[in-house]
């Protein structure tokens, strides 16, 4: 462990004592716009505002910082934590290329540090969507007959993934809209994580006409990765995030699960 982080997580535990309102300082998370139901729900009620939002809430109180939510399109978030305008993203998964815009729990470019995945939002899975009588088969490793592409969220890991297979449908389509076009047989699949997908079909009332294939294109985990401006200016705090995400996903993550999903995560 270096001395600079070292030094910071003394000063986590110095300085992460209880503190009022007016003591908190501001943290601006920015989230898709839309939602991202059953984790983030797009007007975010007090009862139910979604299963990540819940975890965040509670360990921003652990780590004394007052939370400002704000939704955007998912590349508009990704620039604004790029240029200091928000603080921070959910949801995020770590790969060598966003080192660019966002400092990651546990990631040191430079160093060579992976990313702490002890201190992850969440673990997911991302399988391949598919009608009930689609000729798509995925084996983990190459795709099957292909015949009209396979689509993703823009700018998602996944989307990348597809690419790389040169599977990736050439259209950029909202996740409601792809889906009914996997059911109209016009698209042969869409990939989008598990939970989000369950709660899609049935919202579009596409139950019995779409199924997942047994293997998932993605397993990985979820982050909420901090700004350079945000982590530079208070690297306390935000190690004090992470370690507060950690030990309160520890705590109420069965909890959570019980509440807001169909199955327990990966």
């Amino acid at each position: 462990m270096s001395v600079r982080r070292l030094s910071i997580l003394l000063l986590i535990f110095l300085c992460t004592g209880p503190l009022s309102a007016e003591q908190r300082s501001q943290l601006r998370l920015c989230y898709e716009l839309g939602g991202l139901p059953p984790y983030a729900s797009s007007a975010a009620p007090i009862e139910q505002p979604g299963l990540i939002i819940e975890l965040i809430q509670q360990a921003a109180q652990q780590a004394g910082l007052s939370l400002k939510l704000h939704q955007e399109p998912w590349k508009r978030c990704v620039h604004q934590v790029q240029q200091g305008h928000s603080d921070g993203l959910f949801i995020a998964v770590w790969q060598a290329d966003r080192d660019a815009w966002g400092h990651f729990p546990g990631r040191d470019a430079l160093a060579g540090t992976p990313v702490n995945s002890a201190q992850r939002l969440w673990r997911v899975e991302y399988p391949v969507i598919v009608r009930s009588d689609a000729t798509l088969q995925w084996d983990g490793r190459q795709f099957t007959g292909v015949r009209h592409g396979v689509g993703a969220p823009l700018g998602y890991v996944v989307a990348q993934r597809l690419r790389e297979l040169g599977v990736l449908s050439s259209e950029s389509l909202a996740p409601a809209k792809a889906l009914k076009l996997v059911a109209a047989g016009r698209l042969d699949g869409y990939v989008l994580e598990r939970e989000i997908a369950q709660e899609l079909i049935e919202s579009q009332q596409l139950e019995g006409q779409l199924m997942f294939l047994p293997q998932p294109l993605l397993v990985t985990e979820w982050y909420l990765p901090l700004s350079h401006q945000f982590y530079a200016a208070h690297p306390a705090q935000a190690e004090a995030l992470w370690q507060a995400l950690a030990e309160q996903r520890e705590r109420l993550g069965a909890e959570l699960a019980r509440r807001y999903l169909r199955q327990p995560p990966p």
